[in-house]
């Protein structure tokens, strides 16, 4: 089995009935982070009858929910709909897709087709070689100026020192340089992978993608940038 795969299938068992958000919903979670901030500058803007909307991880619907004046909505994620809850959050509507992923090679998706992306907490959880193959394969899936918004993790922004320790710790490191410095490592349970910024838009040049910005998230997410793009 490839490391690509173990990485999908080292997320079979996690987050079952979906992430905090879909759970407990949006007025909850908005109590304790400026997740209305993150939907006023990431997705209100493009969302709109005419857009043709993915979204990388969608989990049970929590940022899914937030899109639903879409033409058309496609989700994907390494674990099934009844795993995550998503048909329980999410009307049942023909423009609304889900697909669970067994690889990162987008064949879920028609070429040209796509006109926004959004993916948070999500490539955090995917390792460098894993979201360059997301990258690669997303790029001809996309109609050209396509806006994209990815939410990775960057060690020079994340500021939760008691947060840090328990990520190093569940990934099963004793230090947090070495943990950081395992940017493209194996697997282990939903473990994160801080790549960084700079990484992660050397690679975007490398794919033929056009950077917007490198953190759109200066003022609403104190510990993980979302960096904004487009297919150009």
């Amino acid at each position: 089995m490839s490391k690509l795969k173990r990485e999908l299938e080292s997320f079979q068992g996690l987050w079952r009935g979906g992430t905090t958000l879909a759970r407990d919903g949006w007025d909850s979670v908005s109590r304790t982070r400026n997740i209305d901030g993150i939907y006023e500058v990431c997705i209100k803007p493009y969302i709109n009858p005419d857009t043709i909307a993915l979204e990388i991880g969608c989990n049970g619907g929590g940022w899914t929910r937030k899109m639903l004046d879409a033409k058309r909505i496609i989700g994907l994620d390494a674990l099934s709909a009844n795993h995550t809850g998503f048909w329980r959050n999410i009307p049942y509507r023909e423009n609304i897709e889900y697909h669970q992923v067994v690889d990162f090679e987008c064949n879920e998706l028609d070429d040209n087709s796509i006109t926004y992306v959004f993916s948070y907490d999500v490539f955090c959880h995917i390792s460098y070689s894993g979201a360059k193959s997301y990258l690669k394969n997303m790029y001809d899936k996309l109609k050209p100026n396509t806006n994209c918004f990815i939410m990775i993790a960057d060690p020079n922004k994340y500021n939760d020192t008691k947060g840090m320790r328990r990520l190093m710790d569940r990934a099963g490191f004793n230090s947090v340089q070495d943990f950081i410095d395992d940017f493209d490592g194996e697997p282990h349970n939903g473990r994160w992978y801080f790549y960084g910024t700079e990484r992660f838009c050397e690679s975007l040049e490398e794919f033929g993608y056009k950077l917007i910005s490198k953190d759109v998230a200066v003022d609403t997410d104190p510990n993980s940038p979302i960096i904004h793009f487009i297919k150009e």
